[in-house]
């Protein structure tokens, strides 16, 4: 339990669960808590998006999180202030599973939803009702028993710590932090398959292509994971945001923008420092994610491309979660808390829910209404999930837009 009346609370990471978390709690009352995060353009984390000028026209490429679904009613609720913002819009396109050709609509999603200009609407529209502090880069945090509080990097002394993110880095800033416990499931390794006997967290990495061709490829589809050893999943970015921004006056642009996401092992096999991607390997995944989108397509030849950008998704999907049983991580005794997709479900409806679930539990610990910690053993289950995420529905929850 805190000894302040509004505990100040810091969030290190400013994704889809930081986010949540923090709205959460200034619901809950909470007035002084800081969102640290290391994004330059902007934070969201996965949930992003790249703009990019093609031939004198703006274009949208989504470049990690394509889409999401919503099973849960907490989440639907966010879904519903996202869309009354403006910030998110259902996916019509058609969705599916594609191999050598020939595509089938899966008939299990129920909605689609993406952002309205691009992924990164949805974290702008959250970002916007936190107070976060980017680009910011915090290296160290240290709990100091004597104060019952946490030291963070330069920023001075916090009653509650938040760790929203995951990978190299946050399993590095809690390895001296004081809490070993909560230390122990922040490690990590990367690998595209899972080791049950290594009780980690299992990240894959996955080396996204940004696309576009001079003509529309005049596919049946504008999303499909692929069955193919190289890609996983292609999605058509020109017709998932075809009426998010006015044409440049007197330019007609026939400009069709696509992602391509490689599978787990591609990533593996090619895996470079992401910081610093050596040409001759950016070439060489460029011809080969772009070969195997011919084959996936069924089509020998495609229209010329006028643009490519690849790049490495090092920490990209979760293949594994915490079987706690909660959907975050509570440490009572140090007033540390973590929330991400990889406690519930690899998606952001996880995300949302994890960050949403850890406000809670904080204000409940603040108020002196619980005092128990999560289970802070680290015990790791297989995630259902695709290549690039996780993607539950249900049937009773259908959102209509009010008109």
């Amino acid at each position: 339990m805190s000894s302040s009346r509004d505990p100040t609370v810091a969030i290190i990471g400013g994704g889809i669960s930081g986010l949540v978390c923090a709205i959460r709690l200034n619901q809950l009352g909470f007035s002084r808590v800081t969102v640290f995060d290391t994004g330059k353009r902007a934070a969201g984390g996965r949930c992003s998006s790249r703009k990019t000028m093609i031939n004198g026209q703006l274009h949208t490429f989504d470049h990690s999180c394509q889409y999401f679904t919503v099973s849960d009613r907490r989440f639907a609720n966010i879904v519903s202030f996202l869309h009354n913002k403006n910030a998110v819009k259902i996916w019509t396109g058609k969705i599916g599973h594609l191999k050598s050709g020939t595509f089938h609509e899966d008939s299990n999603i129920t909605q689609a939803f993406i952002g309205t200009d691009g992924m990164q609407t949805v974290a702008d529209c959250l970002a916007s009702n936190a107070n976060v502090q980017r680009p910011v880069w915090i290296s160290e945090v240290f709990w100091e028993e004597g104060s019952r509080k946490w030291k963070v990097d330069r920023f001075g002394f916090y009653d509650y710590l938040i760790i929203a993110h995951n990978g190299k880095c946050a399993d590095k800033l809690m390895s001296s932090a004081g809490a070993p416990e909560v230390h122990s499931l922040l490690r990590v390794r990367f690998n595209d398959v899972l080791n049950p006997r290594d009780q980690r967290m299992h990240l894959c990495s996955l080396w996204v292509l940004l696309i576009a061709f001079e003509t529309p490829l005049k596919l049946c589809f504008e999303g499909a994971h692929i069955d193919h050893d190289d890609i996983s999943w292609i999605s058509n970015n020109t017709a998932k945001y075809r009426n998010a921004r006015e044409p440049v006056a007197g330019k007609k642009d026939s400009t069709e923008c696509w992602t391509i996401i490689s599978t787990k092992a591609f990533g593996k096999n090619f895996k470079v420092p992401q910081e610093n991607i050596p040409p001759s390997t950016e070439k060489v995944v460029t011809e080969r994610l772009l070969t195997a989108f011919k084959a996936a397509t069924g089509r020998k030849e495609v229209p010329r491309v006028c643009y490519t950008r690849v790049q490495l998704w090092g920490a990209a999907v979760p293949i594994n979660v915490l079987g706690s049983g909660a959907d975050c991580v509570f440490d009572c005794r140090h007033h540390l808390g973590v929330c991400g997709d990889w406690l519930s479900y690899p998606c952001i409806q996880g995300a949302a829910i994890s960050g949403l679930s850890l406000a809670e539990k904080i204000q409940q610990h603040s108020a002196g209404q619980s005092a128990t910690s999560t289970r802070l053993h680290p015990t790791f289950t297989a995630a259902t999930t695709s290549a690039i995420g996780s993607f539950p529905t249900d049937k009773s929850l259908i959102f209509t837009p009010k008109s």
